[in-house]
């Protein structure tokens, strides 16, 4: 043949040498490599890449003078998608025209490589590509190129074949377990998701008492002082808060005099009525009038008795600062203490809107107090409020109040802790994803 006469020396020793590194490779990678570098010995390019066959078309597994394959990069992406391009049934090398690919893959062929490019199959005589061999450079390829291509495609495709059975093996084999592996973890991670568990949420909770008194103010007036200390244990009837008396005392001092006057013209209109008509005539009016006197005394009397407000009853006093009553103008009926009992106490739980879950009276709930988190109290439900309504923080909260199921010493009102609150039963994986499932419905409004 014109072209074996071509051949020089010095390309023959090469090709020699190829084929010897080529069927002395171990591994495919060691292949690879010599695939795309020390092919440049026989024949002269620029670059070179080989492809093997994917699940889809062919994909780059070797690109020359790089240690690696980065199937991102965009050598590689046009490469791939220039081989899918082409007829690769007749297994027969040829160069690639730039007529026959798409407008993309026209343009970015000057921005990755070489104007000249050729595909070589990589098979033993009578067989299937093992993979296709991508050669690029500026120049043709002549005959005596093309002739120690296909020789060396030959010898490096029956590497290919003797390293193949092997790696179907390995592939075949790591396949099946891969895939028994990746079917069992989807089995066992479908029943975790499905084993039912109580649907919860997480709340601030404050210990409260229950049913407490409220002492207010009996009418409007200034706090002159606290008479007990905050958490105080007061008796019934002992002394809580005394107003400033100097107003009310003076309509008690006006209302007494105004009395007296009245009994006085009374008794005089009395004594006169055996002699004078006209006096006579003025007892029923005067009378009316001591009456009227004395109403408006027993009332300034009343609001006297007023100014120091008592204990209704043994209990505790719960308030902040009695510094911040002192000097402090009240309207009437003005909240400026509770007392309670001690031994009533209950839960009164903030649920944001946003964890807000569905709550029957008997839920359980667990109260994880700050001072104590590692002891947990059991509780129950007993009543949610149907509106949200806004706390001082202006958060949206409905009020759980729920009850102790434990009566412990170091139970007292005003711990605060968070409380689990719990629902109904679920599936794990709602539970798990409920949040998630939230947005995107509010999102996608499905």
């Amino acid at each position: 043949m014109a072209s074996e006469g071509a051949l020089d020396t010095a390309r023959l020793s090469a090709l020699f040498q190829l084929e010897h590194r080529a069927r002395g490779a171990d591994s495919l990678t060691a292949l690879r490599f010599v695939a795309v570098n020390e092919a440049r010995s026989v024949v002269d390019y620029r670059q070179a890449a080989l492809l093997e066959p994917a699940v889809r078309g062919w994909r780059v597994t070797g690109i020359s003078d790089v240690p690696g394959v980065d199937r991102h990069s965009l050598y590689a992406q046009w490469l791939e998608r220039v081989v899918a391009q082409q007829t690769l049934d007749d297994a027969k090398a040829f160069d690639v025209s730039h007529d026959t690919l798409p407008e993309w893959e026209r343009t970015v062929w000057p921005e990755v490589g070489p104007a000249i490019g050729r595909l070589v199959p990589l098979a033993a005589p009578g067989g299937a590509p093992a993979g296709w061999l991508w050669l690029a450079r500026e120049t043709p390829w002549n005959d005596s190129d093309r002739f120690l291509l296909d020789h060396m495609a030959e010898v490096i495709g029956h590497a290919f074949t003797a390293l193949a059975p092997r790696r179907r093996k390995g592939r075949l084999l790591g396949r099946f377990k891969r895939g028994s592996l990746a079917l069992l973890a989807l089995v066992l991670v479908v029943a975790v998701l499905a084993v039912p568990v109580r649907l919860s949420a997480l709340a601030p909770a404050e210990i409260v008492a229950r049913n407490p008194t409220i002492v207010a103010a009996p009418m409007e007036g200034v706090v002159e002082r606290v008479l007990v200390q905050p958490n105080a244990r007061v008796t019934k009837g002992q002394p809580l808060v005394r107003l400033q008396d100097l107003e009310v005392r003076n309509r008690f001092d006006v209302a007494n005099e105004g009395l007296k006057v009245a009994q006085a013209r009374y008794r005089k209109a009395l004594q006169e009525s055996f002699d004078n008509p006209e006096s006579r005539a003025e007892l029923a009016t005067l009378e009316a009038e001591e009456g009227l006197r004395e109403v408006q005394r027993e009332f300034a009397k009343q609001e006297l008795d007023k100014i120091v407000l008592r204990a209704d009853h043994d209990g505790l006093v719960i308030f902040n600062d009695p510094n911040d009553w002192a000097g402090r103008p009240v309207r009437t009926g003005e909240r400026i203490m509770q007392l309670a009992d001690p031994a009533s106490r209950e839960v009164r739980v903030q649920l944001p809107v946003d964890d807000a879950i569905v709550l029957q009276a008997g839920a359980p709930i667990k109260l994880f107090l700050d001072s104590r988190p590692l002891s947990p109290i059991d509780g129950e439900v007993e009543r949610v409020s149907y509106k949200p309504e806004v706390t001082p923080r202006d958060q949206m909260v409905y009020r759980v109040t729920a009850r102790l199921n434990e009566n412990r010493d170091y139970l007292r009102i005003g711990l605060r802790g968070t409380a689990k609150v719990s629902g109904s039963k679920v599936p794990l994986g709602y539970y798990l994803f409920r949040r998630p499932i939230t947005a995107l419905r509010q999102t996608l409004g499905i």
